[in-house]
């Protein structure tokens, strides 16, 4: 049955009553009721006339406001005095003792038919071979009719400003953690690694789930151009610490037990069952509801991640055509950190830089590509820079460009061997002339051994360093 008939009329009565009375009720119920449910035509007609004012104004009409409207609207003496004294029975009611049970029965009820509608468009959805359509449709149905918060008055919420927790999950590096960005990202929040090709944000998103796992978090990896073996791989270098082209060539499995030790080793002194999932999809071959179904997957499995990381954001194939590409990119964002909302996690992922980001230290906003407004959705930007001085003494500049957090404008400068897996932030602050100064004294030094070795003649060893030193001062 399609309508509130089997409820009685009485029932039905007491809809209207509290869709009018309780204004937290009627926030509810009104994006999911279609006045065709009430089984009486003249309930049909007040129901039609408070949508539309509510449409109209955002808010419920009170009795006088119905009443008005029906004096000045109905030209119907009789329908006009039918439904005046409908609306003075409604207001009469004198026993609402059973509002708990009106009020549930109806969402549920609402709710029912909001599911049904969905599950007849999915069907003409998937007949038409629009499966990435099929999830928003779905999950718009349920989460029709939730409870409304109304949010947070400020005044009366004093206390518990102070006393809610957060629960972040650490990136691994302890002076950022502990001193710029309140432990890490927490629940909703979206964090973005920002670089150039080839500037190592992968490898800091496998940092992530790293340092997740050995905090006893699960994480989900969703990679659109490594494959699933190659990013496990990484993690099996930052367990170990075994370089990662060793990893790369063993076809014998030489490493395997060594990995497995290390794992078990960590595991230890570890509170939980940590896991890491990655998913591989081709890039530019996945849209968001598809890691949404993939995640729903997990779940059924008990498999619950307490960190999304998404390798990366500008390889997601956006569910809406736009004409600039630097839109569909902001939308994309936009929605990993909605995602992150509706699965109560902190989501981790990457987007690249312009031309001017690559080969730099310091990397900043203004070389974001296609879309700085990617940066302005999310809670975090960290910025990794790595120009040739910085390669060379395996070092890179950390920038936390945006930060919802803390201070953000902040270089940092830490090791950063893709090698090993060996990243760490050590202090604050970069003075670019110390390390090309620190460069040359390498330079310096290894043209003198090599002078002495017998490798470089005189002459040239020489011109070597009169050059160094005309670099660095004498």
């Amino acid at each position: 049955m399609t309508s509130f008939e089997k409820f009685g009329e009485a029932f039905q009565t007491k809809i209207l009553y509290h869709i009018i009375m309780d204004k937290m009720f009627a926030l509810q119920v009104m994006e999911i009721l279609d006045p065709d449910f009430f089984s009486n035509e003249s309930y049909v007609e007040l129901a039609d006339i408070i949508r539309d004012w509510n449409e109209k104004y955002n808010t419920i009409p009170s009795f006088e406001n119905l009443e008005t409207l029906v004096k000045t609207k109905k030209e119907d003496e009789i329908e006009r005095e039918y439904l005046l004294t409908l609306i003075e029975a409604i207001r009469s009611i004198a026993d609402v003792s059973d509002k708990t049970f009106v009020i549930e029965e109806t969402v549920k009820f609402c709710k029912q038919q909001a599911m049904r509608n969905a599950i007849l468009q999915s069907v003409d959805l998937l007949n038409r071979e629009e499966y990435d359509k099929i999830y928003s449709v779905v999950q718009r149905a349920i989460t029709a009719g939730q409870a409304k918060d109304i949010g947070h008055t400020y005044v009366e919420s004093v206390l518990g400003r102070t006393t809610e927790k957060r629960y972040p999950v650490a990136t691994g590096f302890p002076l950022l953690d502990t001193e710029h960005i309140a432990g890490g990202l927490s629940a909703g929040e979206l964090g973005l690694f920002l670089g150039g090709t080839g500037a190592g944000k992968s490898f800091l998103l496998a940092q992530i789930a790293y340092a997740a796992f050995m905090q006893g978090k699960t994480s989900v990896i969703y990679s659109f151009e490594l494959g699933e073996v190659s990013f496990g791989l990484r993690l099996d270098s930052k367990f170990t610490g075994i370089p990662l082209s060793n990893l790369l060539s063993d076809t014998k499995g030489a490493y395997r037990k060594q990995v497995i030790d290390a794992i078990n080793k960590a595991k230890e002194n570890i509170d939980g069952n940590p896991e890491i999932i990655i998913k591989e999809y081709p890039t530019k071959g996945v849209t968001l509801p598809t890691m949404k179904n993939h995640l729903l997957q997990l779940k059924a499995k008990g498999l619950k991640p307490d960190v999304i990381i998404v390798d990366y954001a500008d390889l997601i194939r956006p569910t809406s055509s736009y004409k600039e590409k630097r839109y569909e990119l902001e939308s994309t964002v936009e929605q990993l950190r909605g995602w992150a909302r509706e699965e109560g996690v902190p989501v981790w992922s990457a987007s690249q830089t312009n031309r001017e980001g690559w080969d730099t230290a310091v990397v900043k906003l203004g070389t974001i590509s296609e879309a700085a407004s990617k940066a302005f959705v999310a809670d975090l930007v960290i910025a990794i820079g790595r120009d040739q001085n910085l390669i060379d003494n395996n070092m890179a500049c950390y920038y936390i460009a945006k930060s919802r957090l803390g201070r953000d404008k902040i270089p940092f400068v830490g090791r950063f061997d893709t090698s090993t897996m060996d990243f760490t932030i050590d202090e604050e602050g970069y003075d670019a002339e110390h390390y090309q100064v620190e460069e040359a004294q390498n330079n310096m030094n290894e043209a003198v051994r090599n002078v002495l070795r017998g490798t470089t003649s005189p002459r040239t060893a020489n011109s070597n360093l009169q050059n160094i030193i005309d670099l660095i001062g004498e």
